[in-house]
């Protein structure tokens, strides 16, 4: 039989309900499709079962030179993956082993377990097998699990290429919320791009240009209700009223609305008060005190030790590690309350008025 019937047999039966027990995935499903892979499932010292890790069992070790783990599966039952990955992942982190795959026959996790971040960051890929067509389970099975794949090394390239890719996808998802923010509302007001970008638009469907306030009164509003969805704890940044002048079509300078300056105020769990003259200079030192790799640890984008080399400026470099500063005061609030709710630690974390 082809992989290609393997797969389809395999889903007919998961459809029915044939495997009802972890067992049954294991030799049902897993082992069929790593034979169909030309794992040479009967060579003890390729393909280990219930191999042994720090007195603890992973359900397969595929190993390439013989008795060297390259991958590790582990086997669940259908419908009870949820939880299983701090599991596998303590399996991996032991042995070093670059693939790490968590599967209860029906949805496949692929993981690069020696990248970078929480295990969960370091899934590549999930498939499905009821979901996705065969092509497509064909493709990513070979990619990572054909046994000429891990066994040249192949599969080992491509995941951790996928692992790269998928960061940094994550990391351009994760930044849009700032660059939008940025746009919207910075320490020095609102971006003079911006407001000529939406005079411009809004002159060219209604061939009449709005004022300036006008366009600052809107913003406003749209900033209010952009946060209000993104924000997990609501954020404490004062607004302020603009006064509107009448209508004109005639162009304006672009004037912005008063901001008092605003710096940084952080009460560590000691009681220890930071606040520097500078929101920047808080930022750092906070960081400081909570450690540089415990950090970098949950916010790589933050604190690095290659000094970001995918952005446009620099960082600050401290010792051996680099920090990311260029946000304004809000995001950088926004950053130390997540910092310290992943690291564990009490941290209060205000925006005050320079005195």
């Amino acid at each position: 039989m082809t992989l290609k019937e393997h797969i389809d047999d395999i889903r007919n039966q998961l459809k029915q309900g044939a495997f009802s027990h972890e067992a049954a995935v294991s030799d049902g499903i897993v082992r069929r499709l790593l034979h169909a892979l030309n794992w040479p499932i009967f060579t003890p010292k390729i393909f280990i079962p219930e191999y042994g890790v720090g007195g603890q069992r992973v359900d397969f070790a595929l190993c390439h030179p013989p008795e060297k783990a390259r991958v590790f599966i582990e086997v669940k039952q259908v419908g009870n993956l949820d939880g299983a990955e701090e599991q596998l992942f303590g399996y991996a982190f032991r042995e070093g082993v670059p693939i790490a795959i968590l599967t209860d026959g029906r949805i496949w996790r692929f993981f690069h377990s020696t990248g970078e971040g929480k295990f969960r960051e370091r899934k590549v890929y999930e498939l499905d097998l009821l979901e996705s067509d065969s092509a497509d389970s064909i493709e990513r099975l070979n990619r990572y699990l054909n046994y000429e794949a891990v066994r040249k090394g192949n599969a080992i390239i491509a995941i951790k290429n996928d692992y790269q890719s998928v960061s940094k996808q994550r990391e351009i998802e994760a930044r849009l919320p700032e660059a939008w923010s940025k746009l919207l509302h910075d320490e020095d007001g609102f971006s003079e791009f911006l407001i000529e970008a939406m005079a411009g638009k809004t002159e060219s469907l209604c061939e009449a240009r709005p004022t300036p306030e006008q366009i600052l009164t809107y913003l406003k509003s749209l900033k209010r209700e952009t946060e209000s969805k993104i924000e997990v704890i609501p954020t404490t940044s004062k607004q302020y009223k603009v006064t509107p002048t009448p209508p004109s079509t005639s162009r304006q300078p672009i004037r912005k609305s008063p901001i008092p300056p605003t710096r940084l105020r952080v009460t560590m769990n000691n009681g220890e008060v930071i606040e520097q003259s500078n929101a920047s200079d808080t930022f750092l030192e906070t960081i400081e005190k909570l450690g540089f790799d415990e950090v970098m640890s949950v916010a790589p984008t933050i604190v690095s030790k290659d000094n970001f080399p995918n952005y446009d400026k620099t960082g600050v470099q401290i010792g051996e590690h680099y920090i990311w500063k260029e946000i304004s005061t809000d995001v950088k609030r926004r950053y130390l309350e997540r910092i310290a709710h992943d690291l564990n630690v009490s941290l209060k974390v205000e925006i005050v008025d320079k005195v």
